[in-house]
């Protein structure tokens, strides 16, 4: 009686350790991704581009008032002038003023047109690196889930040996034990598809690279997240239920009692 005494207590120290296996399941509750963070480029490539916008509206404003003023100009020179000798030079210093205007106005618009084509570089620079930040981040993001979700099954695997191991010491004491063999066995199998999810977890994280569309495999990954997630759960209440068939078989039981007649 004794040993069937220690058996149930080591039992229900078993069954005790699945503490250590709920952390481990709330341990792999799966975070929301973070975002990538905005670069300190992409601002700065917004200011200029509006400083370019303004640029632009300044060389056209320019342009435009000193135009009229030069044909105002010119309209006082012509009302002045006494012969058509005078107003042919006087119109075709107003021509080549003009071609002067149109040429500054010209050489203005192309620089901005060059500053634009910077900025269309630097944005794609930048469009780079908040690519290279969004694989970073999701191979960090499913990384960190795959460890977390490595310990919860380590866990398992040596809560399964033990419960394995107290099965065996009941047999050996002449206890039926098929319950308790049949819940380990189904809780193995749920071990065995956490498993199976976590290595196809960790196959998609593999998969993000240089060449691969972080934005397009993030919810793939968190929604291998949640499989695993589900398993990791499934693992742990049917470990739970081997471990209380084995308390429940572990127990002493007490000795039948008979009720003797009474002597009138």
């Amino acid at each position: 009686m004794k040993k069937l005494n220690s058996i149930a207590l080591t039992a229900l120290t078993a069954l005790f350790a699945f503490s250590g296996i709920a952390f481990a399941q709330d341990a792999a509750q799966p975070p929301g991704t973070p975002a990538p963070q905005d670069s300190s480029n992409s601002k700065v490539i917004k200011e200029k581009r509006a400083d370019l916008r303004e640029a632009v509206k300044n060389i056209l404003g320019n342009f435009k008032t000193e135009s009229k003023d030069l044909r105002i100009e010119t309209k006082e020179k012509m009302r002045e002038a006494t012969t058509s000798t005078e107003r042919r030079e006087i119109k075709k210093g107003a021509i080549e003023e003009r071609k002067d205007l149109i040429e500054t106005r010209k050489a203005g618009l192309v620089e901005i047109k060059d500053q634009r084509k910077e900025l269309v570089e630097e944005r794609k620079e930048g469009k780079a690196e908040m690519r290279d930040q969004r694989k970073e981040l999701a191979r960090q993001h499913g990384n960190a889930m795959g460890q977390r979700f490595g310990v919860a099954i380590k866990q398992f695997d040596n809560l399964s040996a033990r419960i394995q191991s107290r099965i065996d010491k009941l047999k050996s004491a002449g206890i039926e034990t098929n319950s308790a063999e049949s819940a380990l066995n189904t809780a193995k199998l749920a071990m065995e598809q956490a498993k199976t999810d976590a290595k196809a977890l960790s196959d998609l994280v593999a998969q993000v690279n240089s060449t691969s569309d972080a934005r397009a495999l993030r919810p793939q990954i968190e929604a291998a997240v949640k499989v695993v997630n589900a398993s990791i759960k499934s693992a742990h209440k049917a470990l739970e239920y081997a471990g209380k068939a084995l308390i429940v078989l572990s127990r002493p039981t007490k000795p039948a009692t008979s009720t003797l007649p009474t002597i009138q």
